[in-house]
């Protein structure tokens, strides 16, 4: 496999570091086919010169690949960059913030910005102790948030 390939979790694998969310204790808990918690699933949609990625599921070495793929076409779509929704986001890894990272340096090299909406509390507690939170906070331009003009 090349690291350019984008691929699917394999069904039945999940991350011994991803706790079962949903799922009772005992033999069922085992490696039969993904439940509730490996569900993932992306939408996308344009907001002024700006595209928005709304993020749902786990994030995690499985899934950051299928993540970062798709915010790497919303910020080839977008005029001046992604806003990515995270509220809805039950895991977040290392895998998922150095997908973030990656799509952050490669914006910032076409003068485009990356924007975290509404972290969910895992998001945030990550973002807070790598200490990268601020990376993804809207530009400020003379103690004021820059807001995209508004179209008639």
């Amino acid at each position: 496999m090349h690291a350019r390939d984008i691929s699917l979790p394999e069904r039945g694998r999940r991350s011994p570091y991803r706790p079962l969310i949903g799922t009772a204790p005992g033999p069922s808990a085992g490696p039969a086919g993904p439940g509730p918690s490996s569900v993932f699933l992306t939408d996308s949609y344009p907001e002024g010169n700006r595209k928005v990625v709304v993020v749902n599921g786990e994030v995690d070495y499985e899934t950051a690949p299928v993540m970062s793929a798709v915010l790497g076409n919303a910020l080839r779509d977008s005029a001046e960059g992604v806003d990515v929704d995270l509220s809805a986001v039950r895991f977040w890894d290392c895998s998922a913030l150095n997908a973030l990272l990656r799509l952050r340096r490669e914006a910032l090299a076409h003068g485009k910005t990356v924007i975290v909406r509404s972290p969910s509390r895992t998001v945030r507690r990550v973002l807070t102790l790598t200490g990268t939170s601020r990376l993804f906070r809207p530009p400020v331009l003379e103690g004021r948030p820059v807001t995209p003009p508004s179209r008639p």
